[in-house]
């Protein structure tokens, strides 16, 4: 709103009344414009489940993602590296062949920047999935 005031101090200063008419109504639609825009803002937040993961190589692991957001929004799912496995549009995600530590990342389609990372800990065949031997 000190937007508007400073537009009005301005606007009086003018000599032509009706120019104080015409400028005075467009500094008051301004804030008001401004604020409106603020109102109708998403702001998402996005978490993942599980946030964690041990799998073996070449197997699936399926995460939801879950929005808290003021409007509906839907979910965009990548995979961070990019030989770091595969995940559907449904959060279903494949393993790669080689063990590794990789990143699945839920993001929210209305607000990009609203995002969630999930760690995947990929094991060979022969070792338990809550084991710890492999070093990343």
């Amino acid at each position: 709103m000190s937007h508007g005031s400073l537009k009005s101090t301005v606007l009086w200063a003018l000599p032509n009344y009706a120019a104080i008419g015409v400028l005075s109504a467009l500094a008051l639609l301004a804030p008001l414009s401004a604020a409106s825009q603020d109102i109708h803002r998403d702001s998402a937040a996005v978490t993942i489940n599980p946030s964690e993961a041990t799998i073996h190589v070449g197997q699936k692991q399926i995460f939801k993602a879950i929005i808290k957001s003021t409007q509906s929004a839907g979910i965009q799912w990548a995979v961070q590296e990019p030989d770091g496995g595969r995940i559907t549009q449904h959060g279903i995600y494949t393993a790669p062949r080689q063990v590794g530590r990789y990143h699945v990342v839920a993001t929210s389609e209305r607000d990009p920047s609203a995002k969630a990372v999930a760690t995947v800990t990929v094991v060979t065949e022969s070792d338990a999935p809550g084991s710890r031997k492999q070093k990343f």
